[in-house]
C-alpha cells in the first residue's frame, strides 16, 4: 500500500515537501470544466514536477457529472474526460477516477444503459494503457454510489473499479463495513477522511482517527479481501485548514500508516 493525498501545490517544491512529510503520491481532483483545462494545458509542467520531485500523480479525476441530459449522453463532454484520461496516461497515473449523473427524463434502465455506455467508452480508451477506470461513491452529481448501481453497471463492465470512501456510506446511513467486504475486489482506490455525526446531524470531516469511521475493522476487510492499492488522504474540513489543517494530514499520515503492514 502507499499513502498520500489530495494535493494542490503542484510544484517542484510542493511536491518535494510532501514527500519530506512521509507521504508517497499527489492526487489530483477536477471538479469544473476549468480544472480539466487546467491539468490539460498544464500536462507538461505537471510532467516536469513529477521528474524533479521524485513523487507520482497517481491518481487524477473528474467530479461533478453533467454527462446525460434529456435522455442522451452529452458526448463532447465524454470527449473532455477522454481527453482528462489522456493526461492521467501522459503523467503514468495507476487510476482514472469518474462518475455519472442520474438523469430524471428518462427510467432507471435507459439510466443505465447510457452510463455502461459512457464507461464503457472510457475503458475502451484505457485499454492496454496500464491504467484503471475507477468510479467514485462520492453522490456529488453522481449517482453510482452503492451495490445496487455496483451489480448492474460493474456487473456489465467486468473491468470498471470502484475508487472507495468510507464516508460517504456513512453518512447516507449505509453500512460502509458490508460493502467494503463485498466490492473490496474491485477497488482501485482508497480515500482516507474522517467524518461524524452527532444523533442525526452531520458535525465536520475531521482528520481520519478523531472520527466515527471503524478504521481498524476497515483494514482488517482491506487485508482480508486482498487490496493493496492507494491510500489517498482527503482533507475535508471547514474545520481544520491552515496550520490546523496540516495537523491534521499530519494526524492522519501516523494513524494510518499504523494499519500499512504492506
Amino acid at each position: 500500500m502507499k499513502l498520500g493525498r489530495i494535493y494542490f501545490d503542484h510544484t517542484v517544491e510542493g511536491y518535494r515537501k510532501l514527500k519530506e512529510n512521509g507521504l508517497d503520491f499527489v492526487e489530483i481532483c477536477c471538479n469544473y470544466d476549468k480544472d480539466i483545462d487546467f491539468v490539460v494545458g498544464e500536462k507538461e509542467r505537471f510532467k516536469s514536477v513529477i521528474e524533479e520531485s521524485g513523487v507520482e500523480i497517481a491518481c487524477l479525476g473528474k467530479w461533478n457529472h453533467e454527462l446525460l441530459k434529456e435522455g442522451k449522453i452529452d458526448y463532447e463532454k465524454l470527449d473532455s474526460y477522454k481527453t482528462l484520461l489522456d493526461a492521467a496516461i501522459y503523467l503514468g497515473s495507476r487510476t482514472f477516477v469518474c462518475g455519472c449523473n442520474y438523469d430524471n427524463s428518462i427510467s432507471l434502465y435507459k439510466n443505465y444503459t447510457n452510463t455502461i455506455e459512457v464507461f464503457g467508452t472510457l475503458l475502451d480508451h484505457a485499454k492496454g494503457k496500464n491504467i484503471k477506470v475507477a468510479i467514485q461513491n462520492c453522490d456529488w452529481n453522481n449517482y453510482v454510489v452503492s451495490p445496487r448501481e455496483w451489480e448492474v453497471i460493474l456487473g456489465e463492465l467486468p473491468e470498471l473499479c470502484i475508487k472507495y470512501d468510507a464516508s460517504h456510506a456513512y453518512n447516507r446511513g449505509d453500512n460502509y463495513l458490508d460493502e467494503i467486504s463485498d466490492w473490496a475486489h474491485r477497488f482501485a482506490h482508497v480515500h482516507i477522511k474522517g467524518t461524524t455525526i452527532a444523533g442525526k446531524n452531520p458535525v465536520d470531516d475531521p482528520p481520519a482517527g478523531m472520527d466515527d469511521l471503524k478504521w481498524g475493522s476497515i483494514f482488517s476487510i482491506l487485508y482480508a479481501r486482498g487490496y493493496d492499492g492507494d491510500l489517498s488522504i482527503e482533507p475535508h474540513s471547514p474545520t481544520w485548514q491552515g496550520e490546523l489543517g496540516d495537523a491534521g494530514v499530519a494526524f492522519t499520515r501516523d494513524y494510518i500508516r499504523k494499519f500499512m503492514l504492506r
